[in-house]
């Protein structure tokens, strides 16, 4: 009993232990977060060139104010705010490390909003995955040190200026011991930020030390006023004046220059964001431009919250399908809604349902980017209210709506689909694959239906597919979904390998595919893109499929016509038994929640998925194999007869 008594006490002991993370794992996260930092960085500096600003010695200035803002969080931690006033311990460890004065007003507003994020849930969150990578021991005195070297490492980046910044002249900074031109700064009063004498600074604590090699302080200077931000781009107009902010303490920035903020942020979050996530992101801010010129907001600096609430308005009377007009895109805040009106006028006469006010999904997505838009400046020492969008963006829908929001198609549901032209003769090429002919062509529109249906994958992960994507193992073929050169994947885990469905192979898509890659094609539907634009593949097949699908379907046709395939096939496979965990590594997602399927194991393997998709009925049985036939122009390698030069 003794024995029994003292090994559980053993087993509980090695369950709670309380061990702190090693020197050497400290410096491990700390090099890993500078060197994805210096990364970023990188990227940016390299976005930089495209404006014209190399060599520019206010984004050098913009890198250390940022800089010291995480030092800042590394020295004194989350918990407690600085204000670097008169009399701040934290304002007196900048003046002792050389920081300007001058500069000070922009620093403060760059750790009050990282402060910010490092008290978010998604912060810790961060950290705690980070500390699983680098198997440190999750404990709160652990988290505290995690994320001190976190910030360490990120302050170490943008404090690293030599290289990135090698073209700066850096005599024209106070920040390394020079002075900016006096015809930059506009004449208002200076910031009140005294810097306290020597002699009278309070003392720091031992855990907030010096750095070893700290800039050298700016000669102190009567006439010292602070810089402002003239983000034009280089070179400037001449005569061109600077927006001067109201409060005369902070820098602004002219809303005629959204859009190129706008453009760093994109170059800012680099892979973190799809190229549709940057075009939504710019798409949010000319909407927010054009509210806010059509109330006489000249500058940042100028934003009310009152102006938010205008924006969430406008997005209630602007057509539902704006984004697809190009007429519509250029037009002014007055006259989308104006357009809107006129929508609602014919609706209201015919009888119909007006496309007017966009959904709630989409103002949550559009005040998802205004959010990230808004941190952008105010991080930059932009001038920005304090702003909230409670009782303006839509709530998250809850779960149990959520799973009612999207019809599930039954196996019975899609059928009609393949009875269809396409697969049974069709007239020619385009809309007269609709009628009924002799010709039965094999490309995306034959094939990708099928695809979706069996194995319910992101309509952009198929439609993007290369011809190397397509390979064999000892049990058969087998689709490999990664990044290539015609599309990335939504995530880590939308990196998967999938069984080709049988039928697939029975319809010839084995001689599809060796055809393709003879001809010479990189991507596996060549006939989903254009040689004189960059267009998007998926969204080139949802015009071409969505009015087949509507001619199969009639009345019975469901809204979200392809992404409710990959529902549909989650669904008949849970209705079958199969594991919502099996379901999921076919799908590509990661349930959370469950410590099993994210830690414990790895995705369903082949066989197994081989196995369970068999519990799909086949409904593709009607559908007789032919003969190859390419579309013409694929064959010839001709340009698309539907692609058009883009627009200047």
């Amino acid at each position: 009993m003794i024995g029994r008594k003292l090994n559980t006490r053993l087993a509980e002991l090695k369950m709670q232990s309380k061990e702190t993370m090693s020197k050497q794992q400290l410096q491990k996260l700390f090099e890993h977060e500078r060197d994805k930092e210096l990364e970023r960085l990188g990227e940016i500096s390299e976005a930089a060139k495209i404006f014209g600003r190399a060599g520019d010695v206010v984004d050098m200035e913009l890198d250390l104010e940022a800089g010291w803002a995480y030092q800042l969080l590394a020295k004194f931690g989350t918990r407690v705010e600085l204000s670097l006033e008169e009399g701040c311990i934290g304002l007196s460890y900048l003046l002792k490390n050389g920081v300007p004065v001058s500069h000070v007003d922009a620093i403060r507003i760059n750790y009050r909003a990282e402060r910010t994020t490092a008290v978010s849930a998604s912060f810790e969150a961060g950290i705690s995955r980070l500390m699983y990578h680098f198997e440190i021991e999750d404990t709160a005195i652990n988290r505290q040190r995690a994320a001190s070297k976190i910030f360490e490492g990120r302050a170490a980046a943008l404090l690293e200026i030599d290289e990135r910044h090698e073209l700066v002249d850096k005599t024209l900074s106070e920040f390394t011991g020079g002075g900016r031109p006096a015809q930059r700064a506009p004449q208002v009063p200076a910031v009140e930020v005294v810097a306290p004498v020597l002699d009278q600074t309070p003392s720091i604590p031992a855990e907030a030390e010096v750095l070893p090699e700290p800039l050298a302080p700016a000669p102190p200077s009567e006439e010292a006023k602070p810089a402002y931000l003239d983000l034009t781009p280089r070179p400037a107009e001449p005569g061109k004046a600077i927006v001067t902010p109201k409060s005369g303490t902070q820098r602004v920035v002219p809303v005629s220059d959204f859009e190129q903020e706008c453009e760093k942020l994109i170059a800012n979050m680099g892979n973190e964001w799809e190229p549709a996530t940057g075009r939504d992101a710019m798409a949010l801010v000319r909407i927010f431009k054009s509210v806010l010129i059509e109330h006489g907001v000249e500058h940042s600096g100028q934003i009310e919250q009152y102006h938010i609430g205008q924006l969430r308005q406008h997005l209630n009377h602007i057509p539902t399908d704006w984004g697809r007009s190009s007429r519509m895109r250029v037009m002014s805040a007055p006259e989308l809604r104006a357009e809107g009106d006129r929508l609602k006028r014919l609706a209201e006469a015919a009888g119909t349902k007006p496309k007017v006010g966009l959904a709630a999904t989409t103002i949550r997505k559009h005040f998802g980017n205004l959010q990230h838009f808004l941190k952008h400046l105010k991080g930059h020492g932009f001038e920005i209210e304090a702003w909230t969008f409670e009782g303006l963006r839509p709530r998250k829908p809850k779960a149990g709506d959520i799973r009612h929001q999207q019809y599930k198609p039954t196996p019975k549901d899609i059928a009609p689909i393949f009875s269809t032209p396409v697969y049974t003769g069709s007239l020619g090429q385009f809309r007269q694959r609709k009628k009924p002919g002799p010709h039965v062509f094999h490309d995306s529109l034959y094939y990708l239906p099928i695809l979706f249906t069996y194995l319910g994958p992101r309509r952009k992960e198929f439609a993007g597919l290369a011809v190397d994507d397509i390979a064999k193992d000892e049990d058969g073929y087998v689709i490999i979904l990664r990044t290539n050169a015609y599309r990335r994947l939504k995530n880590r885990q939308s990196k998967r390998m999938l069984p080709l469905p049988d039928e697939m192979v029975r319809l010839g898509f084995i001689e599809y595919v060796e055809a393709i890659k003879r001809l010479g094609y990189g991507p596996l539907f060549p006939d989903l893109f254009s040689d004189k634009t960059n267009n998007d593949p998926g969204d080139r097949f949802y015009d071409t499929f969505v009015p087949i699908m509507q001619e199969a379907l009639g009345e019975k046709m469901w809204e979200r016509a392809i992404h409710a395939f990959r529902h549909g096939m989650a669904d008949t496979l849970k209705q079958a038994g199969v594991s919502p965990d099996v379901i999921d590594d076919i799908s590509g997602r990661l349930t959370e929640g469950s410590e099993t399927n994210t830690r414990y194991t790895n995705p369903a393997g082949l066989p197994l998925m081989r196995s369970v998709l068999q519990n799909y009925p086949v409904i593709t049985s009607n559908v007789e194999h032919k003969p190859l036939q390419l579309l013409p122009w694929i064959e010839n390698k001709q340009s698309p007869p539907w692609a058009r030069e883009g627009k200047k």
